[in-house]
């Protein structure tokens, strides 16, 4: 019987060393892909949970100095060269001069994350600004970045970076405005 008694004591502290060694290990895990998975700073801090349903973020960009045809080429030829970190892809645009609407020009591009696991869709649209007494000559550029993953519930920041680390990569002065998600850190 007394055997029995040693066996179950060595058994049960091997248990609690092991149970203890993995939730360490467990932990460390968690904050290892949290790292490696989650938004790569700069520009992270604007975390977005679940606004259209999924993370996302809208921002409105008063672009400075420029036509709305200057931004969307510049636009353009950013997505189609990659941007500025070499993950961005054009998916397609349009002048929309001709329909009599009232914005300019549309595009849409996607972004990759770094560790290249997750895409973002981004949605651009353009507008001349018609009230120089609020805005000096320029263009306002609707920016929209949505996780494509369903479920992305929460992003660490990423829709936010998508848009604005773009926008500052066209190395255009610029105002930022936040429309929906994203919301600025309290």
């Amino acid at each position: 019987m007394h055997v029995i008694r040693t066996e179950i004591r060595v058994f049960s502290t091997f248990c609690s060393v092991w149970s203890s060694n993995m939730k360490k290990a467990v932990v460390l895990l968690c904050v290892t892909l949290a790292v490696v998975w989650g938004c790569q700073p700069p520009d992270c801090d604007r975390k977005d949970c679940g606004t259209c349903g999924n993370a996302c973020c809208s921002l409105s960009f008063h672009l400075d100095g420029v036509t709305s045809e200057t931004a969307y080429n510049a636009i353009m030829m950013s997505l189609k060269n990659g941007g500025a970190d070499n993950r961005y892809r054009f998916s397609g645009g349009d002048d929309l001069r001709p329909y009599n609407v009232s914005a300019s020009f549309i595009l849409q591009g996607v972004h990759m994350t770094l560790v290249h696991h997750y895409n973002d869709t981004l949605n651009f649209v353009l507008k001349d600004d018609m009230k120089p007494s609020i805005h000096p000559l320029g263009a306002t550029l609707d920016a929209f970045s949505i996780s494509q993953i369903a479920g992305a519930y929460c992003d660490d920041g990423q829709n936010y970076k998508n848009l604005v680390g773009f926008v500052k990569g066209l190395n255009m002065k610029y105002t930022e405005t936040t429309m929906a998600g994203c919301p600025k850190p309290t």
